[in-house]
């Protein structure tokens, strides 16, 4: 790392503004969840807007499990879901429309709560006008879906088939290993 820099890549000027006694670097290097806070905590009505956007941004990234992150961290370093998560954060803020997103497995890793959230991106951007196709298992991401395509009967070479398609009810009704799976909640061993 750079000796004057810290690895930061910024100059001297920009090291050395600050913004209640936090720098830019500073700032990146936070959790985001923390910097969501300190965000939350700035009283700067020239650029409320800007903090509006940015404070909605940094709630999404806590509101699906990625809080933990902080914006200095290298892309590269994302697991495969950090880096779809992120990615759908990003094009919520965008005034694209009649996009196709795809989106393999979203909430892999997710708890039971931060699936809720994820399901209200996913819907937020279809409510954009976008198309969103997700690959995903959990019954609470596909009992929000407009139109489902349940491919099986088995996975791999033993997939590839159309079982059914259509909506939730009739994926319950269809007998597939899918529909079936919906209704049979996970139950503990008893030894």
């Amino acid at each position: 790392a750079c000796p004057d820099c810290g690895g930061t890549r910024l100059n001297e000027g920009a090291r050395s503004s600050t913004i209640a006694g936090i720098n830019i670097a500073d700032a990146c290097a936070m959790q985001i969840s923390d910097l969501a806070a300190w965000v939350r905590g700035l009283d700067a009505p020239s650029v409320a807007p800007l903090l509006k956007t940015l404070q909605e941004t940094l709630d999404s990234f806590v509101g699906i499990g990625l809080g933990y992150l902080s914006l200095e961290r290298p892309s590269g370093t994302l697991s495969g879901g950090e880096a779809q998560r992120t990615k759908m954060i990003r094009h919520l803020g965008s005034s694209l429309t009649d996009v196709t997103y795809v989106f393999d497995e979203p909430t892999i890793g997710l708890h039971p709560h931060d699936v809720e959230r994820m399901n209200q991106l996913l819907l937020e951007l279809r409510d954009q006008g976008n198309t969103v196709l997700v690959v995903e298992h959990k019954p609470e991401t596909i009992a929000v879906a407009d139109h489902i395509v349940d491919i099986g009967p088995g996975a791999g070479t033993a997939g590839g088939t159309i079982m059914y398609e259509g909506d939730l009810a009739g994926l319950r009704a269809s007998g597939t290993i899918t529909g079936r799976h919906l209704d049979d909640p996970a139950r503990l061993k008893p030894s």
